[in-house]
């Protein structure tokens, strides 16, 4: 409970669409029980599913008590919807206030194709089985968003291992070169803890703290010490700007960042566009021997203008004061510096610079990437199409599937059935099956349990999801 007495109390019930209240007494009166699922709806994309596991850790585990129901019948009486008590009278008295059901996923990080189901929750409880419906706002929220930003940095790194294959002697660079900036671009703090944590997935390097704690967390049974991404010692133009725009006042700046972190074995970033990036560049260049002899690597990042343009210019110039090395490709490797671009960085723009730096002869490994909007915010449902229907209901003791199939829009048709996601052995493709249907035994059944009646079970580690994600 939070200590601040102006902050809205939580309320685990009231995470919905106000209309779903309105819904238990018209279902048909021999229903007894629901299955819903999710899926992305979109054609020939790869997903990644992500965060179901910190969902429900946040939101089914925390019991709904009297209190919650009390508000919510007050607010929805107020609100013209109706309220059904003896339900959620029931959720708090016969479950302790757990939701009676089963959430089982696609574990996390596994590679799938679009079109398929990633989760699904089921529920049996006469006088509670809407309930599996009733949670799709809260719980499609907390699966899109996660599965969104972690399919989108597949492609990412994807991207940037390609392009390090090409042009590098290793690949140890890959997790670092997408670097997260956008804990300030996104619309609020859980945003930044659930696309921070799924950015971690297949990188590394952030510096949105919200995402590593949650990271941390959540994706740590033991919850021991440990640490999902690192950072270095950087400037920003605060910092630059203070120290005014003469070339000797900047090069006090460079001299200041130099002197506190440019120790032997650590790495500093050093923002340099505030005035005149060549300028800037120009004199980390005439301090080349105080930064060799400091065993440090400075990255440069200039943050305003065309990359494509400012980019090779300013490697030519480390080039000239530093040197490079060729490594075992035939690459070019500036030697105690590098560059950090991280304005305007998507996927697109971040595979036109990889591919113009090393087709004049660098390697990728010159380069790291910060992405702040594009590569928390710029997404909605709509992405990858993002949907979660019932797919099935049991009646009079025996489950009969239902879906949607609107003529006006039939890639909005749903799948009917008690769904699950199976992989051939023969083949390893993916295909989703109703359960209760006749299933060769080529196929094995790749969902597990992670949530049921209030206990958590098949809880995956983060190195647990990066190795099934990159695998």
């Amino acid at each position: 409970m939070s200590n601040n007495p102006y902050e809205l109390p939580p309320n685990p019930i009231m995470k919905v669409d106000s209309y779903k209240w309105s819904h238990p007494p018209v279902y048909p009166k021999n229903v007894t029980g629901m299955f819903s699922y999710g899926e992305p709806r979109i054609k020939g994309e790869v997903m990644v599913p992500a965060g179901a596991q910190m969902w429900v850790m946040k939101n089914l585990m925390t019991p709904v008590t009297q209190d919650n129901v009390l508000e919510a019948e007050d607010f929805a009486k107020r609100h013209g919807e109706p309220f059904f008590r003896y339900a959620y009278d029931k959720l708090v008295g016969d479950y302790g206030g757990y939701i009676p059901g089963k959430m089982r996923i696609v574990p996390e990080g596994t590679r799938v194709p679009s079109q398929n189901i990633l989760y699904s929750f089921e529920c049996t409880d006469p006088d509670l089985f809407w309930i599996a419906s009733n949670l799709e706002t809260n719980m499609q929220r907390g699966i899109w968003y996660p599965t969104t930003i972690a399919s989108n940095d597949y492609k990412n790194w994807r991207a940037i291992r390609r392009y390090a294959l090409e042009s590098c002697d290793d690949l140890n660079l890959v997790p670092f070169q997408l670097h997260d900036f956008g804990g300030r671009g996104v619309s609020s703090g859980e945003t930044a803890e659930v696309g921070g944590f799924a950015h971690l997935i297949y990188f590394m390097g952030s510096d949105t703290v919200e995402g590593i704690r949650a990271a941390n967390w959540y994706y740590n049974p033991e919850r021991k010490d440990v640490m999902s991404a690192f950072s270095v010692p950087a400037s920003e133009h605060t910092v630059q700007c203070s120290f005014g725009s003469l070339p000797w006042e900047q090069k006090r700046y460079l001299e200041s960042m130099l002197s506190n972190f440019a120790k032997k074995g650590a790495i500093v970033s050093i923002v340099i566009d505030g005035y005149d990036t060549f300028r800037e560049t120009q004199q980390i260049c005439d301090m080349r021997d105080a930064i060799v002899a400091s065993g440090a690597k400075v990255v440069l990042r200039p943050d305003s203008g065309d990359p494509m343009e400012i980019l090779p210019k300013m490697i030519k110039m480390l080039e000239a004061a530093f040197g490079t090395t060729v490594n075992g490709k035939g690459y070019k490797v500036l030697n105690n510096v590098g560059l950090l671009q991280g304005d305007g960085i998507n996927y697109d723009s971040m595979v036109d610079i990889m591919d113009l730096i090393t087709k004049q002869g660098y390697a990728s490994s010159n380069l790291v990437f910060g992405s702040g909007g594009a590569l928390l915010q710029k997404v909605n449902r709509d992405t990858y199409k993002f949907a979660q229907k019932a797919s099935a209901i049991l009646v009079d003791g025996q489950w009969k599937g239902i879906a949607k199939d609107p003529v006006t829009d039939p890639g909005k048709k749903s799948k009917a059935g008690r769904l699950s996601l199976f992989r051939s052995r023969l083949t390893g493709e993916y295909s989703t099956f109703d359960m209760d249907s006749k299933i060769d035994s080529e196929f094995e059944d790749v969902m597990v349990t992670l949530y049921e009646d209030g206990k958590l079970y098949n809880l995956s580690t983060l190195d647990e999801i990066r190795a099934r994600a990159q695998a």
